[in-house]
């Protein structure tokens, strides 16, 4: 979470408080971390090899290999030139090291590449397969989103007011969304997650054995508490379970349907 800290500078927090995006938290986090990981990657650099000859490749980035084969482009645009200086060190060793221009070439590379739509698609197609998996671990979820509410709670929405009305009008007070209703498409993600159970205690709440379900869609962290109105801050609770934890935090069920 500590690599996260560029993410929230200069209220970027107040991106994650519109209500009910699609685009969730979560989301958001994996685009960030898969970007950082690229540009990472420029400043070794952290090479790849392509070509049909295993002995004398040529070398890519970790990026315009993952454009490959994610199948956005044909053939990398860039290639990292063959480029290496000798250095000796304190022990008497000579080593071999990138020279800057290399890594400097490396890096603009990134930093056009960036401004394309075929990297963000790329962020997207990655965003998408590592929510798949994330979205059916509850516990982690709740830890993000506790983080988030963190950050939310430093917000104060009378100042806010002077600098985006718009933005200040979705907070009922300092450091606390107001309370949306899930859309449908929300509740349905979350029920089919967890198979029409009670998250907490697992009573069926799918009305083929109760015709009267009582399901409750709840916020992990709760708003009052600086919680999020985002498919990733919500869990399917029975009644008595939503009574019992009410606005309180309260740690999420590590109850997951086994699959043998």
């Amino acid at each position: 979470m500590r690599e996260l800290e560029a993410l929230f500078l200069e209220d970027g927090i107040l991106a994650f408080a519109p209500s009910w995006q699609k685009d969730t938290a979560l989301h958001r986090i994996i685009r960030y971390v898969a970007d950082d990981f690229f540009a990472e990657d420029t400043s070794g650099p952290v090479c790849v090899p392509w070509g049909p000859d295993p002995v004398h490749p040529q070398w890519i980035l970790p990026v315009d290999l993952a454009l490959h084969l994610y199948g956005l482009v044909e053939e990398p645009e860039f290639f990292i030139p063959e480029e290496r200086e000798l250095i000796r060190g304190e022990d008497g060793i000579l080593r071999q090291r990138t020279p800057t221009w290399v890594e400097d070439a490396c890096y603009e590379h990134h930093q056009d590449m960036m401004l394309t739509q075929v990297y963000e698609d790329l962020l997207m197609r990655i965003a998408e397969e590592v929510f798949f998996v994330m979205f059916l671990n509850r516990r982690a979820l709740e830890g993000l989103n506790r983080h988030l509410a963190g950050r939310l709670q430093d917000v104060d929405p009378g100042y806010l007011a002077e600098e985006d009305e718009e933005v200040a009008r979705l907070f009922s007070g300092a450091g606390e969304l107001k309370r949306v209703r899930p859309p449908v498409w929300a509740k349905r993600a979350v029920f089919y997650r967890e198979r029409g159970r009670c998250a907490s205690c697992r009573t069926d709440l799918s009305g083929l054995i109760d015709t009267f379900p009582d399901a409750n869609y709840d916020h992990m962290a709760p708003l009052a508490k600086g919680g999020l109105n985002d498919l990733t801050n919500l869990q399917l609770l029975c009644g008595r379970c939503n009574l019992k934890k009410s606005d309180k935090s309260m740690v999420s069920s590590n109850r997951y349907r086994r699959w043998y």
